[in-house]
C-alpha cells in the first residue's frame, strides 16, 4: 500500500493588522502613547492529504474567487486580499499539485470564516462530504440569521447545497493517520488536523487556533480575533501536549513563512 502524502496549497495573501492576531500589539501605553501600527502579509493556505484509501482529503478552501465583491465591505477593508492571481485559485492550486476538484473525496473545514470557507463554492451540488464540527455549523447559521456576526461567515444560502457531515466528538480518526480534534477558542467549533507521515513525521494543522507562529513559538496570547479566552487557552495546552508528544511540525492557520519553508522542502511531504 502506498504511503500518505501531504501537499500544501498557497491560496494567496492578505495584509492584516497584527492586533488581530496578537493581544496588545500596537496598544498605547504611558511610555508609548502613540505606537506605530504594524501589519503583516499572511497566507491563505490549504492542504491535500493524499491518503491511500480515503483521499484525496482537502483541508480548508481559502477565499472566494471574487472576495472583493462577495465579502461585506468592512471585512474586506480589515482583511484585504492583496496578492491573488490565477495560480492562487483553489482549482488551479489543486491542478499544480496534481489534482482536480473532482478528485477530492472529502473536505475538512477548520472553521467557516470567509477566508477559509470561500472555496466551498466549488463543491456546491456535489456529494463530496464536508466535515465540520457541529458547533461551528450551528454558530454560522445563528450568526447569519441574527446578523450578530454575519460579516465573518460565508453567506448561509450557499450552504444548503453542500453535503455537510457534522462532527460531535472532541477527537475522531477520519482515516488511518488523519485525526481531527475540536479545539475551540477562535470560534466555538474550530477543528485542527493531525497527519502522520512515514518519513516526514507528524504535522499538526492548527487552523486559526494559531494564526501565526509567534503565538505558539513565543507563547503570546491571541488578539482581537479570539472569541473565548478560556476555551482558547485550554486548546493551547492541548496543542502543546500533542506537539511535544509527537515531536510534530505545526502548520499555522495563516503563517506565510511556514508555508514557504515547507513548500521549499519538497514538492510534497511523505
Amino acid at each position: 500500500m502506498s504511503a500518505t502524502k501531504l501537499h500544501l496549497l498557497d491560496l494567496g495573501r492578505l495584509t492584516v493588522d497584527d492586533g488581530f492576531f496578537i493581544r496588545g500589539c500596537g496598544c498605547a501605553t504611558r511610555s508609548e502613547p502613540a505606537p506605530q501600527a504594524s501589519a503583516r502579509e499572511v497566507a491563505a493556505l490549504a492542504a491535500v492529504v493524499e491518503h491511500p484509501t480515503a483521499g484525496p482529503i482537502l483541508f480548508d478552501t481559502g477565499c472566494a474567487r471574487d472576495a472583493a465583491e462577495q465579502w461585506p465591505a468592512p471585512a474586506f477593508e480589515a482583511f484585504p486580499v492583496t496578492t491573488y492571481d490565477e495560480s492562487h485559485h483553489l482549482d488551479k492550486a489543486l491542478e499544480a499539485a496534481g489534482f482536480g476538484i473532482g478528485d477530492i473525496q472529502a473536505v475538512v473545514m477548520s472553521h467557516l470564516h470567509l477566508d477559509h470557507a470561500g472555496g466551498l463554492e466549488h463543491f456546491l451540488g456535489t456529494d463530496v462530504p464536508v466535515y465540520v464540527h457541529e458547533q461551528e455549523l450551528r454558530e454560522q447559521y445563528y450568526a447569519i440569521a441574527t446578523k450578530e456576526d454575519f460579516g465573518a461567515y460565508v453567506p448561509g444560502d450557499l450552504h444548503w447545497q453542500l453535503n455537510w457531515q457534522a462532527i460531535s466528538r472532541d477527537e475522531i480518526e477520519l482515516a488511518g493517520g488523519v485525526t481531527l480534534r475540536h479545539m475551540p477558542g477562535h470560534t466555538p467549533g474550530s477543528l485542527t488536523m493531525q497527519v502522520d507521515l512515514d518519513n516526514s513525521g507528524t504535522f499538526l494543522f492548527t487552523g486559526d487556533l494559531f494564526h501565526v507562529r509567534d503565538l505558539f513559538e513565543q507563547g503570546l496570547p491571541q488578539g482581537w480575533l479570539n472569541r473565548n479566552s478560556q476555551d482558547w487557552w485550554n486548546s493551547v495546552r492541548w496543542m502543546r501536549h500533542l506537539q511535544k508528544r509527537h515531536d510534530a511540525t505545526l502548520v499555522y492557520g495563516h503563517d506565510a513563512t511556514v508555508l514557504t519553508e515547507l513548500k521549499a522542502r519538497a514538492e510534497f511531504l511523505d
